[in-house]
């Protein structure tokens, strides 16, 4: 009985995406794992901001049409800026900016790709979590 576990049969390490011709490969590093723990956490934040008594709906509702234009505007730039970094900081900057063109400049696209993304990474890890091993053979110690 061989007690040799082949990873590569188990353990996705990378995830393969292609849009219109163009391949993206996202690596389940560290270095991933933190931009999109980064893209999340942020984006979350922003959201609470957003809905904050300070500048919340009820409240920018209240305020001058321009001004309300003005808030609506800069979520969507800070909404662009938080997808972006991530994909700048997996795939590299030309990728990015490739990715969102082809995307027709869409961050609800880019926000749907980096949703991909977590859940292949959260699948690959529970995918291997979830795979049959051989037993363990007896190579413990007899001490």
């Amino acid at each position: 009985m061989s007690n040799v576990i082949n990873l590569d049969d188990v353990l996705a390490t990378k995830q393969d995406l292609t849009y219109k011709g163009e391949t993206y490969t996202f690596r389940f590093s560290d270095k991933t794992r933190h931009a999109l723990g980064d893209a999340w956490v942020k984006a979350n934040a922003y959201a609470k901001q957003l809905a904050s008594d300070d500048e919340g709906a009820d409240d920018i509702e209240k305020k001058p049409v321009e001004d309300q234009l003005a808030f609506v505007r800069d979520a969507l730039n800070k909404e662009h800026e938080i997808v972006m970094e991530f994909f700048v900081q997996t795939i590299g900057k030309e990728k990015a900016d490739k990715l969102y063109s082809d995307l027709d400049q869409s961050t609800d696209g880019l926000f749907f790709v980096l949703g991909l993304v977590k859940r292949a990474s959260d699948k690959a890890i529970k995918d291997a979590q979830d795979a049959e091993y051989p037993a363990f053979d007896g190579n413990e110690d007899n001490d």
